[in-house]
């Protein structure tokens, strides 16, 4: 699952080129609405890639300035349409400072979601976790759900919101979740040596990190086999609880992720960490489960 800058893979045939290198099968891909004229220039170009890779990009819209209600039902209902280019939207990052105030219930969110839910679509949304206030409630989650059982609610996030999204899982069977291997693996919940998520530097707490070197440099100095073991006691249980709904997943955007050495080093982290897994879960776990939920989303090539 990646974010791909354009300006690293400017062309559909990049893109592809490195999920075949990475021997990653599919991704999501968040693409911006031309709310003006740059982004205007870019979501044309955007858009030429989207239909280049349809059979192995799922496209959503990235909801850039989402706070600012530019997304509302007149926008959306005009690039969302049953069998249309776009398939949902995503990722939602409630996290960011200036989303602080929006919770499922908010005009912008209700909206996202009966548009997503009339089309039976895709949603993706990374909630708040309990270190941040107001932290994400799970009642407000399930009111949204539970109205609109034809979207896909696809979480996105670290353990934290992993243990408030499982407990509708029994419930609801349009949630599901995806394990951020950059959260997991890399997060400073996982590695206190570090404090901080070295794939997601903050540059002005760490001078010098926030590079292809530093990161290397840390995975080096920690080491894989000790990342990857504090990662597995951690999510593994629950993987094991709803084998059927958690799924691989990864966030790259800067574009030095994108540099050979980081992605190899992810791709491989992460294959460890689906190797220590029971055999009949790894396969459901590295891509059945995506797969079986989001295949359809995938357009045959011509």
């Amino acid at each position: 699952m990646y974010i791909p800058p354009l300006s690293r893979l400017s062309s559909a045939a990049d893109l592809l080129s490195y999920l075949d290198r990475n021997k990653v099968e599919w991704a999501i891909g968040f693409y911006s609405l031309p709310t003006n004229k740059l982004r205007s220039l870019t979501a044309a170009k955007a858009e030429v890639i989207i239909r280049g890779t349809r059979s192995r990009v799922i496209p959503l819209i990235t909801p850039i300035d989402f706070e600012l209600g530019q997304y509302n039902e007149l926008v959306l209902r005009q690039y969302l349409q049953p069998q249309g280019l776009l398939q949902g939207v995503g990722e939602i990052g409630l996290y960011h400072p200036e989303s602080l105030s929006v919770t499922f219930d908010s005009p912008v969110m209700q909206t996202v979601f009966q548009a997503v839910n009339e089309m039976k679509g895709i949603v993706m949304i990374h909630p708040r976790n309990p270190r941040q206030a107001p932290p994400t409630e799970l009642a407000e989650i399930e009111r949204s759900v539970q109205k609109y059982p034809d979207a896909i609610f696809l979480f996105h996030s670290d353990i934290d919101n992993l243990k408030l999204v499982v407990q509708l899982m029994p419930k609801y069977p349009n949630v599901y979740f995806t394990m951020d291997a950059t959260h997991s693996i890399f997060y400073q919940g996982f590695n206190p040596l570090m404090g901080y998520n070295f794939l997601y530097p903050e540059g002005g707490d760490n001078p010098g990190h926030g590079n292809a070197e530093s990161f290397l440099a840390d995975v080096n100095r920690i080491g894989s086999d000790r990342l990857v073991e504090q990662s597995f006691a951690k999510v593994a249980p629950l993987i094991q609880q709803y084998p059927d709904r958690i799924m691989w997943g990864t966030d790259l955007y800067e574009p030095w992720h994108f540099e050979e050495p980081v992605t190899d080093v992810v791709i491989s982290l992460s294959r460890q960490f689906i190797g220590r897994l029971p055999a009949d879960i790894q396969e459901k776990y590295a891509y059945q489960n995506a797969q079986r939920v989001f295949g359809r989303f995938l357009t045959p090539n011509p």
